[in-house]
């Protein structure tokens, strides 16, 4: 079973790209690291220019809540001062995904 948690992320006033460049480096580093990191996918708002959502996905619920701990809890310290509130979480059961690209 594979867990996902899809994070709403609310920056001040033309802070987003400072926020997300730091969330993007956190992802790309601390989650790698973690066992059970199965991958993330960002999202960045077409229509509110202060908001990304991130999604992550997690082997299984002990690695998920263990992630909450520590990558997500250094994410919000390391983005704190951009931030205009904090940042909301929600957790999902993978029920099923594809990714595909068509040739060009």
């Amino acid at each position: 079973m594979v867990l996902a948690r899809m994070t709403f992320w609310s920056f001040k006033q033309g802070k987003r790209e400072e926020g997300f460049a730091e969330l993007d480096k956190i992802l790309n580093t601390l989650a790698q690291e973690v066992k059970g990191f199965r991958g993330y996918m960002s999202l960045l708002s077409y229509d509110d220019q202060n908001a990304v959502t991130i999604l992550t996905l997690w082997q299984d619920e002990d690695v998920l809540k263990k992630s909450e701990q520590d990558v997500f809890a250094r994410a919000t310290q390391k983005v704190q001062e951009v931030l205009d509130k904090p940042p909301k979480l929600e957790n999902y059961r993978v029920y099923s995904t594809e990714l595909f690209q068509r040739p060009q």
